[in-house]
C-alpha cells in the first residue's frame, strides 16, 4: 500500500525537474558566480589569517599555494560536472550544476559572514 501522498510527491518532483531544466543555463551561471565568489572570499579570508576548513583543499594549498589550489580544485569539479552532465539522463542534468553551485554558494555566504561579521 502506497502512502496517500506518494503520487503527489512524484508529480511535484517531476515538476521541479521541469522547472530546473528550463533554468539549466542559469544554474551554470550560478556555478560560475559561486566559483568566483568562493575563490575570492576564501583568498581574502586567508590573507586575514583565517584557515581553510576543507582538509583536502588545505593540503593542496600547502602543496601548490592557495590560489592555484583553489582554481585547480574548482576547475576539476566543474570539469567532472560537465562530463556527468553529458552522460546523465536528461531529466537529471539540471541537478548537476545545482549540486555544484549550492555548496559553493553556502561557503561564500559563510565566508562573507566570517570575514565581514554581517
Amino acid at each position: 500500500m502506497a502512502a496517500p501522498n506518494a503520487s503527489r510527491s512524484v508529480a511535484s518532483l517531476a515538476g521541479f525537474l521541469v522547472v530546473l531544466a528550463d533554468r539549466e543555463r542559469t544554474l551554470w551561471v550560478a556555478v560560475a558566480v559561486t566559483y568566483v565568489l568562493d575563490v575570492t572570499l576564501t583568498a581574502y579570508g586567508l590573507s586575514l589569517g583565517f584557515q581553510e576548513a576543507n582538509p583536502v583543499a588545505r593540503a593542496t594549498m600547502v602543496a601548490v599555494g592557495p590560489l592555484p589550489a583553489m582554481v585547480a580544485l574548482k576547475t576539476a569539479v566543474v570539469g567532472i560536472a560537465v562530463v556527468f552532465t553529458r552522460v546523465a539522463p536528461p531529466a537529471g542534468r539540471p541537478l548537476i550544476p545545482l549540486a555544484v553551485a549550492m555548496p559553493w554558494g553556502l561557503a561564500s555566504v559563510s565566508n562573507f559572514y566570517l570575514i565581514f561579521g554581517a
